[in-house]
């Protein structure tokens, strides 16, 4: 089987582009794998401070009934302002 020159300028562009492409992919990758919370690939870290929320797991048990009290008057509020709680 013989290749044409086209043939062949086309087979080197796509494996120039395939390798390209998993450059790209691995480079991404290991940026993902040792990024901190918030940290962003191209362009500026966001202002203020990043922060994650902890697993159910390790999170502490202590509940304060006051904050909890005022979110469910707050998701009662916003539930009847769409019409899902009468």
């Amino acid at each position: 089987m013989e290749l044409s020159f086209n043939q062949f300028m086309g087979t080197l562009l796509a494996i120039v582009l395939l390798s390209l492409a998993c450059v790209i992919v691995g480079g991404w990758l290991v940026f993902r794998s040792k990024a901190g919370p918030g940290e962003r690939l191209i362009g500026r870290a966001p202002k203020g401070e990043a922060f994650t929320v902890a697993d159910a797991a390790t999170a502490s048990d202590e509940v304060d009934g006051v904050a909890d009290k005022k979110l469910l008057e707050r998701t009662e509020q916003f539930l009847t302002m769409l019409g899902g709680k009468k």
